[in-house]
């Protein structure tokens, strides 16, 4: 990997989310990927929608595909990489998947999103499932070798969040569930391959442990949000790199900060009722200014750990016509994490992501050693405390990072 710090977004488009595929428009994509490259970022993430990409078991789109591969070369003409990512899947608050891997029975805590409708649908094991399987191994070998040598291709992501569609029985399923995955891209691709993990599988077990993860990830990520934690403030700067550090020292591979954001509102910081999975709870929507302050302190924290890089969520705010359609419709909250309005407008968080991209790549600046025990899953979520406690402290002792502001308010 890059010994550069990377800058980059995680993508939907403003007017289409999580429906681009099924109305894919090339010129939007290149204004909006216009608009990512001007704000001096390098890296886009995409969502290779599993019902969009293989509607059956044994076919992969043909116009899936031809609409990826111009998604690549615009890319490629605008001076972006990008990092596709298949088996999704799991997308904000809902499961997205083809109707052929529902299992009909009730999944735990999310709804699916499958043939037009909402379903109150769980998937097949997707880990064993002889079907599954196979299907697996004809998308990844499909996509992999149609753009093995795609020169807009940074890297390839196995999945996002996956255990929030399926849990692995155990440990070692999802171990060889990722060997699986890992050697079927490696046989027809030579990219980086790494997996779209998040802080529920280190504040908890579902299987996916880090350091398993690790052995089958050429680089390591992580997505956190720290209006998400119960343990600390929505605005602290400290724990999305916190987490970083944590993933690194767990799988013993550089990581990348794949997804961190906040969902914000141009009024005062406030609490809205929104829907996570099929539970409606009380969510943050924090005032665009304070989310511009809070997101400066965690970048530069982020690259004075030593991340690889930092890839924010999302690129925009969604437009209001799509508020009525489904996640958006019960999950608010989902709505407001953009770099940029609904109506197209850059929001203080993209100043500051031009500002940091505009700065000299400077090497890290504070390496914490965290006292990581071997048994951390034995109990992850009083250990991942009692390690946040140790890495603020070692943070704070150390001085301010360079161009920070001195201001943290509390929602």
């Amino acid at each position: 990997m890059s010994s550069e710090f990377l800058l980059g977004v995680n993508y939907w488009p403003r007017r289409k989310a999580m429906y681009w595929w099924k109305d894919f428009d090339e010129r939007e994509v290149l204004e909006e990927f216009t608009q990512i490259r001007d704000l001096g970022l390098g890296l886009v993430r995409i969502f290779l929608l599993w019902e969009d990409f293989q509607p059956k078991p044994n076919v992969v789109s043909d116009s899936a595909l031809s609409n990826l591969g111009t998604v690549l070369d615009t890319a490629k003409e605008l001076g972006l990489k990008v990092i596709p990512t298949f088996f999704v899947g799991h997308m904000s608050g809902l499961n997205w998947l083809p109707e052929w891997l529902l299992s009909g029975k009730p999944h735990e805590r999310f709804l699916t999103f499958s043939g037009g409708k909402v379903v109150d649908s769980g998937a097949i094991n997707i880990y064993e499932n002889p079907l599954a399987l196979e299907s697996e191994r004809l998308f990844l070998e499909t996509v992999g070798r149609e753009f093995s040598s795609h020169k807009a291709v940074h890297s390839w992501d196995i999945s996002n969040e996956l255990d929030n569609v399926f849990i692995p029985r155990n440990p070692e399923v999802a171990s060889r569930w990722l060997s699986f995955v890992y050697r079927t891209l490696k046989s027809v691709s030579k990219k980086p391959v790494t997996f779209g993990i998040h802080q529920e599988d280190i504040e908890g077990d579902k299987h996916f442990r880090v350091p398993d993860v690790a052995r089958w990830n050429d680089y390591l990520c992580m997505h956190a949000y720290s209006v998400y934690t119960d343990f600390t403030d929505p605005l602290d700067p400290y724990f999305v790199p916190f987490t970083c550090v944590l993933t690194r020292e767990l799988g013993g591979k550089e990581v990348l900060m794949e997804e961190f954001g906040m969902p914000t509102t141009e009024g005062p910081t406030r609490r809205i009722k929104s829907a996570t999975g099929k539970t409606v709870m009380e969510h943050y929507l924090i005032n665009e200014e304070e989310a511009g302050i809070w997101l400066e302190k965690t970048l530069r924290l982020i690259r004075a750990v030593g991340s690889l890089g930092a890839v924010y969520w999302n690129f925009s705010d969604y437009h209001p016509s799509l508020w009525n359609r489904p996640p958006f419709d019960r999950a608010v909250h989902e709505r407001f994490f953009g770099l940029f309005r609904g109506d197209g407008s850059p929001k203080p968080a993209a100043s500051v992501m031009r500002k940091l991209a505009e700065e000299p790549n400077d090497p890290a600046e504070i390496r914490v050693k965290l006292n990581v025990p071997e048994d951390y899953y034995s109990n992850p979520k009083e250990n991942l405390k009692r390690l946040y406690l140790q890495f603020r402290g070692v943070v704070e002792h150390d001085s301010e990072p360079r161009g920070s502001s001195n201001r943290h308010d509390s929602a």
